[in-house]
């Protein structure tokens, strides 16, 4: 299964983008990047996202002008893009900006330790857990706050050891009556039904945060979680959210919904190896992809020759965590 990266390397190179190029030489090459991190700081796709945060450490796209409780959404779910796109740019903890956001993804905890309020006040593992896999991202593992917001998570699984969206697991008709306007907003979080399958959208983006933690990626709920989400590979999921089998193929970056891509980083992270057949299975899926460029597509019909070579990198770093590259 040895592969001849260098197509892919020559191609990202080639196009001399300076956070790729950081991340290449940092990740791939391991070769020295101070001169790259001292260019990223004056990075001009990193100075806009900057320049755009709200006083409050957040970002958002549009303002939401109704109830409060619904801007707050909108400002989680961009806040977590643009920290995603921000550590891609060579932000760290010590930035100011960063400083600002970190304060303002804390503030969104409850008291029970979930990070509450992209769903007003519903349970949502999916976004708690891109909360904490960021925090983790930008070296806040130990703190806390995180740690509270592990044991959150690991506290409220399904039986069989995976997780899903708490209010999926109840009767649609019961789900539908909870929400009308003034109703969803008082509401009590939807406890799940336990007894529910396992959701591999919702488990493999926890597991992406357990990877990313240097506290929780050799543990044995990781390795659970991993279990469960290869069992799952190209498979439909047993919930609507992104069921279809197609889903897995649909390779973006940054990482957010589960994909086959995203789940291969975070499963070599926690020492799955290619001796595991679900494992092959995915690399070799992977590997056809390289197409005659020698470089990966992003999937959406959206994406743009950067995001081509962000997918590209993310390829790369899977293969040489799975000792596949000869450099």
């Amino acid at each position: 299964m040895k592969i001849n990266p260098n197509r892919a390397i020559e191609f990202l190179l080639a196009r001399g983008n300076l956070p790729i190029l950081y991340w290449l030489k940092k990740d791939i090459l391991e070769v020295p990047v101070d001169r790259e991190f001292k260019n990223l700081q004056k990075y001009a796709a990193r100075i806009r996202i900057l320049k755009n945060q709200r006083p409050n450490g957040g970002w958002y796209k549009r303002r939401y002008e109704g109830h409060p409780r619904w801007e707050k959404t909108y400002y989680i779910v961009e806040t977590l893009r643009n920290m995603l796109k921000l550590h891609d740019y060579g932000a760290c903890r010590e930035d100011a900006g960063i400083q600002k956001a970190i304060k303002f993804l804390l503030s969104t905890q409850s008291k029970e330790g979930d990070f509450r309020g992209a769903y007003l006040n519903e349970y949502a593992p999916t976004y708690h857990a891109l909360t904490l896999e960021i925090l983790c991202l930008y070296g806040l593992d130990k703190s806390a706050s995180v740690q509270k917001g592990f044991r959150w998570i690991i506290k409220n699984r399904q039986d069989d050891g995976g997780w899903v969206i708490p209010y999926r697991t109840i009767d649609k008709g019961q789900l539908k009556s909870r929400y009308n306007f003034r109703a969803q907003l008082k509401l009590n979080p939807v406890k799940p039904d336990t007894s529910q399958p396992f959701s591999h959208l919702v488990t493999g983006m926890v597991l992406r945060a357990l990877a990313a933690s240097s506290t929780w990626d050799k543990s044995k709920e990781a390795w659970r979680a991993g279990e469960l989400l290869v069992s799952r590979f190209f498979k439909a999921d047993k919930y609507d959210d992104r069921k279809l089998p197609s889903f897995w193929e649909e390779i973006t970056y940054p990482f957010w919904a589960t994909d086959i891509l995203n789940s291969l980083d975070s499963l070599s992270k926690i020492s799955f190896t290619i001796e595991n057949k679900k494992i092959q299975e995915g690399i070799n899926w992977l590997l056809q992809k390289q197409n005659k460029q020698g470089y990966w597509e992003a999937s959406s019909d959206k994406s743009s020759l950067e995001d081509h070579l962000w997918v590209t990198f993310a390829a790369l770093r899977v293969l040489k965590r799975s000792g596949l590259l000869d450099l």
